[in-house]
């Protein structure tokens, strides 16, 4: 791991002229434990950086909430003290929705999209309201600790972002225990829920937008994604001029479900561009 002032990053593959950027998930995620199985693989023929959003595995915190907006800005500078120019944004979840704002504001930043089980294309949150009011709880600091003292509250967790809980494996369990271990309790994903949900609605919802995105765009869902439903990502994809999506049955976290499957999707689609 390397570091880029105050961010931490992962960068494999920099022998390479085209850069693709890997943007990791909220909650108990980082640039790691989403990509390290597709950044070896994409190495192979492309310089891959992922940085560890703010407050995440050693990156400064913001230290307020904030929106992807925010972390879309920090993203720009993260960029230009990396001196690129521009990239092929990967994304998942919250990293989606900086992919998005990204093309949307700076499209000459952004080459290519894979927004993967995206934020930014669903007006509100299931159980909108409830999850509102439960943010304004320290609800994420409590999860936390019990995560960390019952490790069966742990894999539950994992679970419910697989649409197959079978295929969560004592590794990979391992593996989120270790960023839990050292995760600020939450805070960081705490303060992006209270800057980006009011009561009535979230507050980076791209609608409007989507017909200006212009860059080849791949969206790979999860049929049984739990947390962005798969209408909204077939009616973003409708919207977008070059842009198409493809389904896997997997939950909110196809990386990890199935890793071949979506390594070969992300690959055949970036490799499809420079041919």
């Amino acid at each position: 791991m390397l570091s880029s002032g105050p961010a931490t990053f992962l960068q494999v593959g920099s022998d390479h002229h085209k850069t693709v950027l890997l943007l990791h998930g909220g909650g108990l995620d980082c640039a790691s434990l989403s990509w390290r199985l597709l950044a070896p693989e994409l190495a192979k023929h492309y310089h891959v950086i992922a940085p560890n959003w703010p407050g995440y595995a050693g990156s400064a915190a913001l230290g307020r909430p904030y929106t992807i907006a925010d972390i879309g800005h920090w993203l720009m500078r993260f960029l230009d003290h990396q001196k690129i120019d521009n990239a092929a944004m990967v994304g998942i979840s919250m990293g989606g929705g900086a992919a998005l704002w990204s093309a949307i504001n700076h499209p000459m930043r952004v080459n290519a999209l894979i927004p993967v089980g995206t934020y930014g294309v669903a007006p509100r949150a299931p159980y909108h309201l409830l999850s509102f009011l439960l943010t304004r709880l320290p609800l994420n600091a409590i999860s936390y600790a019990a995560m960390r003292r019952y490790p069966s509250l742990l894999r539950r967790a994992v679970a419910g972002l697989f649409a197959d809980p079978n295929k969560v494996t004592p590794e990979l369990v391992a593996e989120v225990s270790d960023v839990l271990a050292s995760a600020d309790n939450g805070t960081p994903f705490t303060h992006f829920q209270r800057g980006e949900m009011t009561a009535r609605r979230l507050r980076s919802f791209y609608r409007e937008d989507l017909h200006r995105i212009a860059q080849p765009t791949l969206f790979i869902h999860g049929a049984q994604d739990a947390l962005v439903p798969l209408e909204t990502v077939q009616m973003a994809a409708k919207q977008m001029p070059h842009a198409k999506l493809e389904v896997l049955d997997v939950g909110h976290w196809p990386m990890r479900e199935q890793p071949e499957q979506f390594n070969r999707l992300v690959s055949t689609f970036l490799d499809s561009l420079n041919n």
